[in-house]
């Protein structure tokens, strides 16, 4: 090919980079803009009621009691167009698009602010939260006390508000995620809608902190900023089904980004951190054993690492008492509707006894994490996080983070869509690869699954929903789910397998050698 071929092929290459960075900026944009709408409409069967309002407080919404199917369609699209716009994203920036960073940092900071002044969406989650906060704020123990218990005893505006099935569920959060829903209803005091945002601005500060401080692990290179900015600032995904939810995995994750910080220099410290994030939420302890791997060759400083994780971890918990600790380990054996693991369970369950069956599905999911793991271990692309000196384990562990937590979601009985956000955050820090696609189809299809993504029993969504939509949500959450879940492990593997890996690799040694031997012969 002459010269000229090529550098008309490169503009053209440009040009679609260009115009493909432009599209996933807008349909970020609007993917923002339908979510807010959304919530403007007021109560419905997405957007949650919010008791005692302040009207010149945040959230801010209109009573229009939309028609259910209409704002149901808008998430759909508003997911579709943001899942859409991140694999854009990533086709562009892998072909040269080069934007301003401080305009994609302007981005994401701007579509968070604005998600955050309309109600929470989609999951009851957060009314949860609140009422963990109140009964704390009261004087009782989230752990050892379900809203149920406190209603018995008397109304209260803020418990009595919280949604089926959840008001006989004590907390199965860490100290910490039950200390902030405290101070969020000491702020609140007994108004819904205030509790409610204090959760909401944490979460949101939380996204912006973490997508800073990934910033500033990689480094002043512009290409790698730029990843970061549409991955784990800006992602539209995210947005949805961690913060219009208010989902306290923020927070949680944002701990374990602090901890990858301080992991360059100082892993006791990385340590100290990393047990605060699991006392947020404890499966963030996955960071955990990726921190640790990273640190396999010295076991000085993997021994600091675990000793200043086992220092929060135990200092905090003995502070609330041993049944957090108990409550926290409590949803081990649950399996979440839109999984492949709950319709095996459906059909065993029929004719074998559920205990046995659960546990059997639980063995399996383990031993496939495993070895999910163990291929994607040897594919995988690089970390971007650059090395500062020889012995700096942050690279390494940002990378086996993403591994791990890429496993966990697509192995594990247990899986919901805000789940999803400890892997584009460590994607974001690893080079483009098919891993983004797949996470895209992954993401976007859970989201969709779990809209409304409410019980139907709750006052609101009984008021509103209808049978058709009841019956087409169902229908996309355990079956249409489960199935696109499944396709996706399918094509990991595969990937993976192409790329060369092994399922067992018990000779990498002598592979490595070998390899070695004939690049020094060549």
């Amino acid at each position: 090919m002459s010269t000229e071929e090529t550098s008309a092929a490169d503009v053209v290459a440009t040009d679609r980079a260009n115009r493909d960075g432009r599209r996933a900026v807008g349909l970020y944009l609007i993917s923002t803009a339908l979510i807010v709408a959304a919530g403007l409409l007021g109560p419905s069967v997405v957007v949650l009621t919010l008791t005692n309002r302040h009207a010149w407080l945040p959230s801010y919404w209109f009573d229009t009691k939309p028609n259910d199917w209409l704002v149901t369609v808008m998430i759909y699209v508003a997911i579709l167009l943001g899942g859409y716009g991140v694999y854009l994203a990533t086709r562009a920036l892998k072909h040269g698009w080069a934007p301003r960073v401080q305009r994609l940092v302007a981005l994401g900071i701007g579509t968070t602010a604005a998600i955050t002044l309309v109600p929470p969406m989609a999951s009851g989650d957060v009314l949860i939260y609140a009422a963990y906060g109140r009964i704390m704020s009261l004087g009782g123990n989230p752990y050892t006390t379900a809203p149920a218990d406190t209603i018995r005893l008397g109304y209260d505006p803020v418990i009595a508000a919280t949604e089926r099935p959840w008001q006989g569920a004590r907390s199965v959060y860490g100290p910490i995620a039950t200390w902030i829903q405290w101070f969020s209803s000491w702020v609140g005091g007994d108004s819904m809608q205030l509790t409610v945002w204090m959760l909401q601005l944490t979460v949101a500060v939380s996204l912006v902190v973490s997508g800073l401080l990934l910033l500033k692990l990689v480094g002043p290179d512009l290409v790698n900023r730029r990843r970061i900015a549409m991955l784990a600032l800006a992602n539209p995904l995210l947005l949805w089904t961690v913060l219009a939810g208010a989902h306290n995995d923020a927070i949680a994750v944002m701990f374990a980004v602090i901890a990858l910080v301080l992991f360059r220099r100082h892993v006791f410290a990385a340590g100290l951190m990393l047990g605060v994030a699991g006392c947020t939420k404890l499966s963030i302890g996955l960071v955990g054993v990726a921190m640790l791997w990273a640190l396999r060759a010295d076991r000085r400083r993997a021994l600091m690492f675990c000793l200043g994780g086992g220092v929060s971890m135990a200092g905090l918990y003995a502070v609330v008492g041993l049944q957090a600790f108990q409550q926290a380990r409590s949803q081990t054996s649950f399996i979440s509707t839109g999984t492949p693991h709950k319709v095996i369970f459906s059909l065993f369950d029929l004719f074998l006894p559920g205990a046995l069956v659960r546990t059997i599905i639980g063995i399996v999911a383990w031993v496939g994490l495993i070895f999910v793991a163990i291929l994607l271990s040897q594919v995988f692309p690089k970390s971007l996080v650059p090395q500062t000196h020889p012995d700096d384990p942050t690279p390494a562990a940002i990378r086996y983070t993403a591994i791990y937590a890429v496993a966990w979601l697509l192995t594990a009985m247990y899986t919901l869509p805000w789940y999803d956000l400890i892997a584009w955050t460590a994607l974001a820090a690893v080079a483009a690869s098919k891993v983004d696609k797949l996470m895209v189809i992954r993401t976007t299809m859970l989201a969709i699954a779990y809209v409304p993504g409410r019980d139907p029993n709750a006052r609101q969504v009984a008021a509103s929903l209808s049978d058709s939509l009841e019956w087409f949500s169902a229908r996309l959450r355990d079956t249409v789910t489960p199935a696109v879940e499944l396709a996706v492990l399918v094509m990991l593997i595969l990937w993976a397998r192409r790329g060369g890996a092994q399922w067992w690799p018990y000779d990498w040694p002598k592979r490595k050698a070998k390899t070695t031997e004939k690049a020094a012969s060549q």
